[in-house]
């Protein structure tokens, strides 16, 4: 009994081990979606090419991010794709692509035995109309992973109390008045004043009348 007391222990230990260990991998990058500035969109995920990608020219490099430095402006035209000119590629081979409409609904997020009584369009909805990530490419951009800063990486700043005497001039009801020089009101303000268009009239400090 006490050698599987022992095992049980070191296997809780070793998943909580993992656990962290994963855990601190996740929160340690962070994830920037940024334009793609190469002249490939990365449609890895839609499917394979053939060969080794599409033809681009001698003096294009795929990996180059001033790769339009150097070229003609009809060479830059041929050699930079969209996500609707590399799509039409025939050297690009797209297995998850609904072929007819019973795929198109085999891929939507509609449950047959989960969800009763939804509405029709609700039975082909796709998940990337919920925002969740498939797939499907739907925007020419690339992912950057970086390190989070250190959290004692900049100096401890301390915020500059308010004064005694601004703070009673401008509390009203206990919420603190911040008051702009632009904007200044000669009178107390109500429900029954002289209402108009903005637009058309102003009042004596400027403003519009409110409708």
């Amino acid at each position: 009994m006490h050698l599987n007391f022992e095992k049980n222990f070191f296997k809780k230990y070793l998943y909580i081990l993992f656990v962290c260990h994963s855990s601190r991998n996740v929160m340690s990058n962070l994830v920037t979606v940024l334009r793609n500035p190469y002249p490939i969109p990365d449609i890895s995920r839609e499917g394979i090419w053939v060969s080794h990608g599409p033809v681009l020219g001698e003096n294009v490099s795929v990996n180059d991010r001033r790769w339009y430095a150097r070229l003609k402006p009809h060479e830059r035209l041929f050699a930079h794709h969209t996500l609707n000119s590399i799509r039409k590629d025939h050297r690009l081979i797209r297995p998850k692509v609904p072929q007819d409409s019973l795929d198109l609904a085999l891929s939507s997020i509609y449950k047959h035995d989960a969800d009763t009584l939804v509405p029709k369009t609700y039975v082909p909805m796709q998940p990337e109309t919920l925002g969740k990530e498939t797939w499907r490419v739907l925007r020419n951009q690339i992912k950057t992973y970086s390190k989070p800063p250190s959290l004692l990486g900049h100096p401890v700043k301390y915020a500059r109390p308010y004064q005694t005497e601004d703070v009673a001039s401008n509390v009203r009801k206990g919420i603190i008045q911040r008051i702009h020089p632009s904007s200044v009101k000669l009178a107390i303000e109500g429900p029954h004043t002289d209402q108009t268009n903005p637009g058309y009239s102003r009042k004596v400090d400027g403003t519009f009348y409110s409708i």
